[in-house]
């Protein structure tokens, strides 16, 4: 079974009791046959002594099977969950992103009802055992009545499948409310549920009266939930009666027949006991048990980590690496790009003949890479950069060229949804482009030639890419390519319920900086007003799910987040600041108070500003403009206003609309 080769993850020290105990209590049961005919036939204290102590060594070994099965399975789930978690990490993030890829993380990490890998794999051991103790039974039974053993294991076997059926099969009971329909009918429900008894919105519920809208919503949502549920358990209510009823005839039949041999005298009465008690054995396997629960609900959990782990094997070996040829790289890509070795990215469905075991147990992730640099002196480069989500028709950013030098302070505008944050996340190493050359430093993080997609139409994922290595730390992989030379903040940056030490700090762990080093970021992002509102100041924890725990405001948080970038831009530091929507939640004095000390912060290193406001770019070294996917218009603020183009026409909008708002 595929769910038993996951059982060598757990190790020889918790394997090996676990196999012992549930041979133990596979094999004893009919083991005790023996001891049970001797003392029938003949008695004696001997015979009687060993049945008993069979018995209960039997027991013993099914009381402790139980602990033992719990740790086996908590280590077979503990390696799989690390060997997803650097699985995931090692994704492309426009991967990592789709909604797919998500619900697999959820399975594979928290399991479906209860049930994991772990827990499957215990129980396909369990499973096992039952069958073998059944088979056991019939072996012994077939010393005397032959066919009857038969006949019996085949009633058995039918039974247990047809009840397996009933209760997790396709349709069945247990399975109905993993059905698309009941799926959404328990998600809407759940949704209500915690609207109408949450504290998230308390405030607005409370104030527009909403309480009983959504109960009643809550209750009909419920109902029709559990309408279709009822009807698929009262189907199996009669289906168990006609199993249990065929049950009880095959073994009245069975013990009817044993009893007429021992009438005829072909039976002892110690062949009777015998006979008797492995018929038992044979009879409880086909009565079921909770396995088939484990077996069936661990599917989905198995099958994401499955999928989530197959990517791991598409690294640079000799099946799936190749060299780019001088001839199909990008003319205006950099010259010595061809040097980087490839690694291709297949998609993330598993084949079929994949073993989860064996994926769990390999230790690579996306191998290192030869480097590139840049040889015109930038920092960042963009090359032919074509970038596409995956799924989506046609790509959201086509063939951008952008050379970055050391020390500029470059300004990224356009409307919304233009791909400013795409680009960001591009110029940051997070995305692999679909096509063309993305190169920060030394490290080329991402590659792919335009005669192996064609704009449009290429995914990321299914091209070629390229993973550079940072020269500076040694570092490998997509994400951490340019994580020791750039620091980056985003519009959805990330709130730590830490105190506010601790979220600073977090900028760059590895730096052993002071708490002066604390406050001179929060002063550089003007959130040193901050120590004046929490009660223990730097120690403070940002949460009220803590004791003396403070939650802050939009703007508080977006200056926590830019102080942690500051953080990180420390004497031996990164050389690169990418900042989108610094200012989005603050106010123009702020957001200009703010830009000023980013300046000052970055003096001598790269800025890049994502904005919409034109007052703050407009002091920016080069301005690029984004429309249509592409860049269609950049310089320094005086040239685009002389230009009168795109930049022109929204500068001028705002300023006007400023203006006419002045007092």
């Amino acid at each position: 079974m595929k769910y038993a080769a996951l059982l060598r993850l757990a190790g020889t020290r918790r394997l090996l009791p676990f196999m012992l105990l549930s041979a133990g209590a596979a094999t004893l049961g009919p083991l005790s046959t023996v001891p049970l005919g001797l003392l029938v036939s003949h008695g004696g204290t001997a015979p009687l002594i060993t049945l008993l102590l069979a018995l209960l060594a039997q027991e013993l070994c099914t009381a402790l099977r139980e602990p033992t099965g719990t740790a086996t399975a908590r280590r077979i789930d503990g390696v799989l969950r690390g060997r997803v978690r650097t699985a995931a990490s090692n994704l492309p993030l426009a991967l990592l992103e789709t909604p797919a890829t998500q619900a697999d993380l959820r399975l594979a990490l928290r399991g479906h009802r209860g049930r994991t890998p772990g827990t499957a794999a215990v129980a396909a051991a369990g499973e096992a055992s039952r069958l073998t103790s059944a088979l056991l039974g019939t072996a012994i039974l077939a010393l005397h009545v032959w066919w009857a053993a038969l006949l019996a294991l085949s009633l058995s076997l039918l039974q247990n499948r047809r009840i397996a059926t009933m209760l997790v099969g396709s349709g069945g009971a247990d399975t109905l409310a993993d059905s698309p329909a009941q799926a959404r009918r328990r998600r809407r429900a759940d949704y209500l549920a915690e609207v109408a008894g949450g504290p998230a919105a308390a405030k607005e519920l409370r104030v527009f009266s909403l309480q009983p809208f959504f109960i009643d919503r809550y209750v009909t949502a419920m109902r029709a939930f559990l309408t279709p549920q009822s009807r698929g358990r009262r189907a199996v209510v009669r289906g168990y009666g006609t199993v249990l009823a065929l049950q009880l005839l095959s073994a009245a039949g069975t013990f009817a027949l044993l009893a007429w041999h021992t009438g005829t005298g072909l039976l002892g009465p110690g062949d009777l006991a015998r006979c008797v008690l492995a018929a038992l054995l044979v009879f409880a396997y086909g009565a079921g048990s909770h396995q088939m629960f484990e077996l069936a609900h661990a599917s989905e959990p198995y099958n994401a980590t499955l999928r989530l782990l197959t990517p791991t094997r598409h690294r640079s070996t000799p099946d799936h690496a190749t060299i780019a040829p001088e001839t199909t790289r990008n003319p205006r890509a950099p010259k010595d790009v061809s040097s980087v070795r490839t690694v291709r990215i297949g998609d993330a469905s598993a084949p079929e003949s994949a073993s989860l075991a064996r994926l769990a147990t390999d230790e690579d992730a996306f191998a290192p890479t030869h480097t590139s640099s840049i040889r015109d002196g930038s920092v960042l480069a963009l090359d032919g950069v074509t970038f596409a989500y995956p799924g989506a028709a046609t790509p959201l950013l086509r063939d951008l060229h952008l050379h970055v030098h050391p020390g500029e302070r470059l300004a990224i505008v356009g409307r919304n949804g233009a791909g400013k944050t795409t680009l960001a996340k591009l110029l940051t190493g997070l995305y692999t482009p679909t096509t063309g050359t993305a190169t920060i430093g030394t490290a080329t993080i991402g590659t792919a030639t335009p005669s192996t997609a064609t704009p449009g139409t290429a995914t990321p994922g299914t091209g070629t890419a390229t993973f550079g290595t940072d020269t500076s730390t040694g570092t490998t992989g997509v994400a951490t390519t340019t994580s020791a030379t750039a620091a980056a903040v985003f519009q959805d940056f990330i709130r730590y319920p830490l105190s506010l030490r601790d979220n600073v700090r977090l900028g760059d762990p590895a730096f052993d900086g002071t708490d002066a080093d604390v406050l001179s970021a929060l002063e550089s992002a003007d959130a040193l007003d901050l120590l004046d509102v929490l009660p223990d100041g730097l120690d403070t924890p940002l949460s009220r799910a803590f004791t003396r725990g403070r939650d802050l405001s939009g703007g508080q948080w977006q200056k926590v987040a830019l102080a942690r970038a500051m953080y990180a831009l420390h004497p031996h530091g990164r050389q690169i600041l990418i900042v989108d929507e610094p200012t989005a939640h603050l106010d123009a004095r702020a957001e200009r108070e703010i830009f000023e000390r980013l300046l000052q912060r970055t003096r001598g290193r790269t800025l890049i500003l994502i904005s919409h406001r034109f007052a703050t770019v407009r002091r920016a070294d080069r301005i690029v403009v984004l429309d249509g996917g592409a860049i269609a218009e950049e310089g320094d603020h005086a040239e685009l206003l002389a230009a009168n183009g795109h930049y022109a026409h929204w500068y001028h909008l705002q300023a006007n609309l400023i203006t006419q708002d002045a007092p």
